[in-house]
């Protein structure tokens, strides 16, 4: 009862906000945009709220943009706390402020790590600041990409190593070794000095930010082993198929992907066997040397190594999760008995 009456207390909050704009601007041309948002936002599309925050911001109408970002980041959507984090700062609100960017940027939204790497950079911190830029660019911003220092070194030759073992330990976040390490980080182990214990955190949020990507490759080339063992069973066709919409075609395809999946080219023949074929739209933000790399990729290999499709198959999905090294590739396989493995680790590269 409690959470709906919040529900109905945001829906009233964001109903009155727009509905007071839209008798603002009803009538002025130069205000056709923000009439328009402010329409599809009273009617509950929250893509719209979040551009006529991002609009109020622009315009520095720091109150609107405040209430209605605090609506957007009370339904769990980080680009909601940052809006009203920016906001608060602008009104010289700088602890609430700071706090709510904190937030949206340990939830991997990239604006507000950018805002908050801006911020400890005027403060004179360069090597704190780096580590926010730095997630920024692993977030998604890739504009600020460009910007960074590659091979900064950020991290002590301890810190570095430890942060190392860390990543081994937590190739599967259950493992109690993973827990053990992490708690010894939230002790600051005498091994670490100061700077370790404050920049591994950061570091830490890009790494387990790739491996929830890495759950997509897994679960994509499940949905292959499924459709394939549906084909197999029917009488129609002689063995599995390198034809990738036949096999998936009882499962619902996404706008956008991370990895390429399919079958390797050499195998396939004529057959569209990749993602990327079926589905370039997907792919239209995706960097084009890690593109190239990929399907350079699907096109290795030997036509003797290939399984006989009467008897088996081999399915791969790759990615790059590293934005500063598009070319560093994840790699995974699987075959028909379900045997997933990862051929090369390509969660980020950090120093």
């Amino acid at each position: 009862m409690i959470f709906l009456s919040k529900l109905k207390t945001m829906k009233y909050l964001i109903f009155i906000l727009t509905l007071t704009l839209l008798n603002r601007t009803a009538n002025s041309e130069s205000t056709i945009i923000e009439h328009n948002l402010s329409s599809q936002c009273s009617k509950g599309d929250l893509l719209s709220c979040e551009s006529l925050a991002v609009l109020f911001l622009k315009n520095e109408r720091w109150e609107y943009a405040q209430q209605l970002g605090e609506a957007i980041c009370k339904k769990n959507i980080p680009v909601g706390c940052t809006i009203k984090g920016l906001s608060l700062l602008k009104n010289k609100n700088v602890s609430e402020g700071t706090k709510l960017l904190n937030l949206a940027c340990d939830q991997f939204e990239p604006y507000s790590c950018r805002s908050l790497g801006r911020l400890i950079k005027a403060s004179g911190d360069k090597t704190l600041s780096h580590v926010y830029f730095r997630k920024a660019c692993h977030f998604g911003l890739k504009e600020i990409c460009q910007d960074l220092e590659r091979n900064k070194k950020i991290l002590s030759d301890s810190g570095h190593q430890f942060l190392k073992k860390l990543s081994e330990d937590c190739y599967d976040t259950k493992f109690s070794a993973c827990k053990d390490r992490l708690q010894s980080l939230n002790q600051c182990e005498k091994i670490l000095n100061k700077e370790d214990c404050l920049f591994i955190p950061g570091l830490l949020t890009i790494f387990f930010r790739a491996k929830l990507i890495q759950a997509e490759a897994k679960g994509l080339l499940t949905q292959i082993v499924l459709g394939q063992k549906k084909l197999k069973e029917d009488k129609k066709f002689n063995g599995y198929l390198f034809e990738l919409s036949t096999v998936l075609k009882n499962f619902k395809t996404r706008e956008n992907y991370y990895y390429v999946f399919g079958f390797n080219k050499l195998c396939s023949g004529k057959a569209k066997a990749t993602s990327i074929e079926l589905y370039p739209k997907a792919y239209l933000k995706m960097n084009s040397k890690s593109l190239n790399s990929i399907k350079k990729e699907f096109n290795k290999g030997k036509k003797q190594d290939c399984y006989d499709p009467r008897w088996g198959f081999e399915a791969y999905a790759m990615a790059s999760l590293d934005p500063l090294h598009p070319e560093h590739l994840d790699i995974w396989k699987i075959n028909q008995d379900g045997n997933l493995i990862q051929i090369n680790d390509g969660t980020p590269i950090q120093k």
